[in-house]
């Protein structure tokens, strides 16, 4: 039977990550526009997005031990609060003029490393509190809090820019930690009472570390997962780092919010559809159709300067990002051991973004030095690819978008066709079948 206790405490520690994760997207989406603004270049947008999430990547192994060893509560408690006074220091430091590229990648990175506390604790906690039968249903809701931050935060960052300013949105984030405290602490009970603790102090970081990635690698499928999570990553940090300079060359920053707001519609729509009705089975083949569409969508974007067209293939591109994670998260998170979730959550967690740090790392400098040169109006591809894309200042990005939609096709082919994730599938329904059966034979008793 399913504990109701439990999914009440999700859904409250839930809240406050949804509302977290709209205070985040202004903030994200009103540094991206402040700093492209005053710099010009689409290479300090990427550099202050890496600084954004390298230490949750280099930092989330050690967060996942931590999550293993001490209350998952706390940790959320004290990452979220040194995470809020990070951000109250940048926006000092922009009130009083003090608000260089350098510097304000110092307070991002800063507040990273705090925020990296928060995941793992996260996302085991969800393990905990939750049957497997609620996982999907759970993931739908995961997926709909992340698409806040593109959905609600553009549109609203977009006007807030132009009335108060970037230190506004800045004073809004912030004020979003305050309810998100409040959430965990009144879930904080029921998590402590479902958190199976390892105190073991004779393990050391590191062993716990091969212990946790040895666990992670011993099935295949779910490296395949790690990676195809990997790869999702990748390719919306391409088209994260990069949308908003190409658009800004053809329209204006609130334009530019109202685009990125309704493409992120689809990401609601499907979030809501998979939290309220679940996913039973099919998760390869959802997940490789996911993949098509988006390499489709985001393809033909590229070709495009339309921005009404823009906006209704940008949505198509978002719907699909729910679904492709939700099978994700349900497969990777029914091959989990509970006592040593939340190391291999950071590990995992480790390995997914890499693909966000290699997008914001190198997305920014191809754009400037290699593929805006060549579609320029007098660049080497002005006559060939500038026919399909258009040439421009920023047309080269349209070019890179096209390079990772082909690319998207192809490795939907590859999903689909790989055996060792149709095996974890299969498992997992299976035993969903088996939970379905205890209950059917409780009730009747």
């Amino acid at each position: 039977m399913s504990d109701n206790r439990g999914f009440k405490a999700f859904l409250c520690i839930w809240l406050g990550q949804l509302i977290s994760s709209i205070g985040s997207g202004l903030t994200s989406f009103g540094l991206n526009v402040y700093v492209f603004e005053q710099s010009k270049s689409a290479l300090a947008c990427s550099i202050v997005t890496l600084c954004a999430f390298l230490p949750m990547v280099l930092l989330t192994p050690f967060s996942g031990v931590l999550a293993d060893r001490f209350s998952r509560k706390k940790l959320m408690l004290i990452g979220d609060s040194f995470s809020a006074i990070c951000l109250l220091v940048l926006l000092v430091m922009v009130i009083t003029k003090n608000d260089s590229v350098a510097l304000i990648c110092i307070c991002v990175f800063s507040s990273s490393i705090f925020a990296s506390l928060m995941d793992p604790a996260y996302k085991s906690a969800v393990t905990d509190l939750l049957t497997k039968d609620q996982f999907s249903k759970a993931g739908g809701l995961i997926q709909l809090a992340s698409a806040a931050k593109f959905l609600i935060s553009p549109i609203i960052a977009g006007l807030i820019i132009k009335l108060g300013g970037i230190n506004t949105i800045l004073l809004i984030d912030i004020c979003t930690f305050f309810i998100t405290l409040f959430t965990v602490v009144i879930a904080g009970k029921q998590m402590e009472k479902s958190q199976h603790l390892n105190k073991d102090s004779k393990l050391s970081f590191f062993k716990d570390f091969a212990d946790g990635w040895k666990s992670l690698t011993k099935n295949h499928g779910v490296v395949v997962l790690m990676l195809l999570a990997t790869l999702i990553t990748f390719y919306v940090g391409v088209i994260e780092t990069l949308l908003t300079p190409m658009l800004l060359e053809i329209t204006d920053s609130s334009t530019l919010g109202v685009i990125t707001s309704v493409s992120a519609i689809g990401m609601l729509v499907t979030s809501l559809v998979l939290g309220i009705k679940g996913i039973k089975n099919g998760y390869v083949r959802l997940l490789a159709t996911g993949f098509a569409i988006m390499g489709i969508m985001i393809g033909v974007v590229g070709c495009l300067t339309n921005l009404v067209l823009i906006a209704v293939f940008g949505f198509l591109f978002f719907a699909m990002i729910p679904l492709t994670n939700t099978c994700i998260d349900v497969l990777l998170r029914s091959n989990l051991d509970q006592d040593t979730q939340g190391r291999e959550w950071g590990l995992i967690s480790f390995v997914t973004q890499i693909g966000y740090i290699v997008a914001y790392g190198i997305s920014g400098a191809l754009a400037d030095y290699v593929f805006n040169p060549l579609l320029r109006p007098d660049g080497l591809l002005a006559t060939t690819v500038g026919r399909v894309v258009g040439t421009g200042m920023e047309r080269g990005i349209a070019f890179m978008l096209i390079i990772c939609g082909f690319s998207m096709i192809i490795l939907s082919v590859v999903i689909y066709c790989n055996k060792s994730m149709k095996k974890i599938e299969n498992i997992f329904i299976e035993n969903i079948e088996d939970i379905s059966t205890v209950d059917q034979k409780e009730l009747g008793a």
